[in-house]
């Protein structure tokens, strides 16, 4: 894990592995953060709780997020607009290179600790989504 974000480290070496890499790690860093697998807290957890839960625990894209734990795009949308209207999920100010699509994207999360971090722009302090 990367120490200046909740995000999960995508090490240049390892970016041949492509999309089934970055999902897996994604779901992983899920997992053991909450100490439960997906299929268990998708049994207990509405899609919406699911899908904030997840952001939680992982900073990353919306669509990388979605893809990862099996929650259609639209749906995570809906999710994100309704959550970041209460104040309880934050996107980016910046646009980073999503590990999924490797288009530009913002970052969103729903973990309080990560909040101030996303909304200072990068010009501002360093983000470090990829080792160099």
């Amino acid at each position: 894990m990367d120490k200046t974000l909740n995000t999960p480290n995508f090490s240049h070496k390892r970016q041949g592995k492509g999309r089934a890499f970055v999902l897996q790690i994604i779901r992983q860093t899920i997992e053991k953060n909450t100490g439960e697998s997906l299929a268990e807290l998708r049994a207990k957890l509405s899609e919406e709780q699911f899908f904030v839960l997840c952001l939680r625990h992982v900073t990353t894209t919306k669509k990388a997020v979605c893809e990862a734990v099996g929650i259609p795009i639209e749906a995570g949308c809906r999710y994100k607009r309704n959550y970041e209207k209460r104040g309880l999920l934050v996107e980016s100010v910046d646009y980073f290179i999503c590990p999924l699509t490797r288009h530009k994207a913002k970052l969103v999360s729903t973990n309080p600790a990560e909040f101030e971090k996303l909304r200072k722009s990068k010009d501002g302090i360093q983000f470090k989504l990829f080792e160099a």
